[in-house]
């Protein structure tokens, strides 16, 4: 997708031109902030994108074939499968000989036990209703009374069929709670899968979506948030496009490859926006003010700069910088139909500040 950038003009209306946040997504985690992660074991704007497309289609599974239709179905090895290429050759022949005929649909990921052990968890659709009647409860206190004559006909065909393919248990229960619930347990898996990869599981296919024509997928990852990061991110990268001589996203693409966004990314959030930028909203003008405070104290303490702040990029830039009654340098902030002029504070208080937003 190419994406043209327009002049920096785009600075001083970009909270006007954003729309209202769009709801939270629940079924999104994050282990970022876990102390001590690697970067292997980070989740990423991609994999939340990813999060997001799995449990919306899961949602549109359960409107076209009714909830009642919908299994849980889980896979493990009887033996102790961690390599990721070993794991996939299974899961394919099973794919190909059983799944895509047996079942309507279906939506799954892999995902590492903390052990490195692989197993699979999908959402599949089957032509019964195993849902109706079915005692969840008793289930939990291994009372199989109420399973319906279809489900235990499941049951029984997988514990056939699973070791034919070298698999070893297998469950398979029906949606307990609502479409959006189960979606949001499987979106989480992503998460769980992240935080458990493994090097050798880079760049490995981590959802499949089975027994799809073309036109049935309703959801793609190719989309941005729409959120303060994402609007800062679009507003940096078309500054730091403009300020290099790029006219679009395939002219980065051509120099840089296509991984340009992860290269150029440490360079283009360090980009500084004009002091005449307006910010969607007060948090967001707040971080990014935070953030330039914190570069400027690294770079002072670093022996960079003695005593010169670096901020507004040079002193003809500065002069822009709008004075409040007080004397206090303030930066335009986007407030419902207008603008109110926040003043920028020193670190400590712009991180309490941070804290109440």
């Amino acid at each position: 997708m190419n994406t043209v950038f327009s002049s920096t003009d785009r600075a001083k209306e970009g909270g006007a031109r954003r729309a209202a946040a769009c709801p939270a997504l629940l079924y999104l985690y994050s282990n970022n902030s876990i102390e001590g992660v690697g970067t292997i074991n980070k989740l990423t704007g991609g994999h939340k994108r990813t999060a997001h497309v799995l449990a919306e289609e899961i949602i549109n599974l359960a409107k076209d074939f009714g909830i009642e239709h919908l299994g849980f179905l889980t896979l493990t090895f009887a033996d102790h499968v961690t390599t990721i290429k070993e794991a996939q050759r299974r899961f394919n022949s099973l794919n190909t000989n059983v799944l895509k005929a047996r079942c309507k649909r279906a939506i799954g990921c892999w995902e590492r036990q903390k052990s490195g052990r692989i197993h699979f968890h999908l959402v599949v659709v089957l032509e019964a209703d195993i849902r109706t009647g079915f005692d969840f409860a008793g289930i939990e206190r291994k009372d199989y009374r109420s399973a319906s004559t279809a489900l235990r006909a499941e049951w029984s065909f997988w514990r056939r069929t699973a070791p034919l393919y070298r698999f070893g248990r297998t469950e398979l229960l029906p949606v307990k709670s609502t479409a959006e619930g189960i979606a949001r347990y499987v979106g989480k898996y992503i998460s769980k899968h992240i935080g458990e990869r493994w090097e050798q599981d880079r760049g490995a296919r981590v959802v499949r979506f089975i027994g799809f024509g073309p036109g049935t997928r309703r959801c793609s990852s190719r989309f941005s948030w729409n959120s303060d990061g994402a609007w800062l991110w679009r507003l940096k990268l078309s500054v730091f496009a403009e300020r290099h001589g790029f006219n679009s996203t395939d002219d980065i693409l051509k120099l840089f490859g296509p991984r340009w966004a992860y290269m150029l990314q440490a360079s283009i959030i360090a980009t500084e926006l004009p002091v005449t930028t307006v910010y969607p909203s007060f948090a967001c003008a707040i971080r990014e003010s935070d953030r330039v405070f914190q570069n400027e104290l690294i770079a002072i303490k670093a022996g960079l700069v003695i005593g010169v702040p670096l901020r507004a990029s040079a002193a003809k830039e500065a002069e822009h910088i709008i004075p409040s009654s007080e004397g206090v340098a303030t930066v335009p902030v986007r407030c419902g139909s207008g603008l109110k002029e926040v003043p920028l504070t020193t670190c400590n208080q712009l991180s309490n500040l941070r804290h109440d937003v």
